[in-house]
């Protein structure tokens, strides 16, 4: 059986590392359902509000599968959705609505860390999946350390995306008003720590310098 090809390169940017986790439409995706949850709230009753969220993310499926792209990001932003409908139901506290992805964010800076702990940094697997050329990471020192130092910088802008909006959650009361400072936090939080994650990873790693691959040689 033929080995399966490898990834084409292409040019490492601040889109194509960012499309490696999920793509900035993706992270906009994933943050629809619970902007229509908090300005539905305004509006609505508590459970029309979840209706709305709920027909939301179905039409972001829907939308990604008519366009043909990737659902894996979709389905399980659907899932951390159906979490918290189950939590915001069975707590009676719309703020509930915001703990999956406060746990997914943690969740995700623990992997982070697991990678450093075990020296495969996530950045390391990720730019493999950009240029096969990154695969030296574990003999060229420059790009190593680099890969290293861009995994602890997402670490830590993960924990502190997830303290932020936990911090806030239990500082505020539950009303709607007080919903909508815990989603203006988070993405306010949110969107510099991932842009400028990338641009400082995009920087190290174009610093390192990586050699480019020998051509095939024939056989």
């Amino acid at each position: 059986m033929a080995d399966a090809p490898a990834p084409a390169p292409r040019e490492l940017t601040t889109a194509t590392l960012l499309e490696v986790f999920g793509g900035t439409k993706g992270l906009i995706d994933s943050s629809v359902p619970s902007t229509v949850f908090v300005v539905a709230n305004f509006f609505a009753t508590r459970n029309q509000a979840i209706g709305a969220a709920v027909v939301s993310g179905l039409l972001v499926v829907v939308l990604r599968t008519v366009r043909g792209e990737s659902l894996k990001q979709a389905f399980s932003g659907f899932f951390g959705l159906v979490l918290a409908v189950l939590i915001v139901r069975s707590t009676g506290k719309g703020k509930g609505f915001f703990l999956p992805g406060i746990l997914i964010t943690a969740g995700s800076g623990l992997a982070f860390g697991i990678s450093l702990l075990v020296r495969r940094p996530a950045v390391a697997l990720a730019l493999g999946a950009i240029d096969p050329r990154y695969a030296v990471w574990r003999e060229y020192e420059p790009l190593r350390r680099a890969c290293t130092r861009s995994t602890a910088v997402w670490c830590a802008s993960f924990f502190i995306r997830a303290g932020v909006a936990s911090a806030v959650a239990l500082s505020v009361g539950d009303a709607a008003a007080d919903n909508l400072v815990i989603l203006i936090v988070i993405n306010a939080v949110k969107w510099p720590l991932i842009i400028g994650s990338a641009l400082y990873t995009v920087a190290l790693v174009k610093a390192a310098d990586v050699p480019a691959l020998a051509p095939e040689q024939p056989a």
